[in-house]
């Protein structure tokens, strides 16, 4: 099962401003014969020191029944998602990433309440 997403991902060719991305395909390691999953790495300027350095996404698990179909579009949404984490990580205010998506989720609930309102 593992060659046929590999075999499909290799179809792919996936880059945007210059940057080209790469889908690993493995199981987790978990477990013998874990679930298999895509994961996009690429190579990009930390937005902290500005060097080079390897990025890899989140894990997109595949399921067992999975089509060719959902490969690919899963394989998509894997560069969709890092690619939307880049564009988070660019855009800053006074030079500080105002949407940084490595914010711990209960720090950002706690100031959840202050919206603001037109008057």
């Amino acid at each position: 099962m593992i060659e046929r997403v590999i075999a499909i991902t290799n179809r792919l060719s996936i880059s945007i401003f210059g940057t080209d991305f790469s889908l690993i395909v493995t199981r987790d390691q978990l477990i013998i014969d874990g679930r298999i999953y895509l994961q996009v790495a690429y190579s990009a300027p930390c937005t902290k020191t500005g060097n080079i350095e390897s990025w890899y996404g989140r894990k997109w698990y595949l399921s067992e029944f999975m089509t060719d179909d959902e490969i690919v579009k899963t394989a998509y949404c894997a560069f969709e998602a890092a690619v939307k984490h880049e564009i988070m990580e660019g855009f800053k205010v006074d030079d500080i990433i105002l949407f940084n998506p490595h914010i711990n989720f209960e720090e950002l609930l706690k100031v959840s309440h202050m919206e603001i309102k037109r008057s």
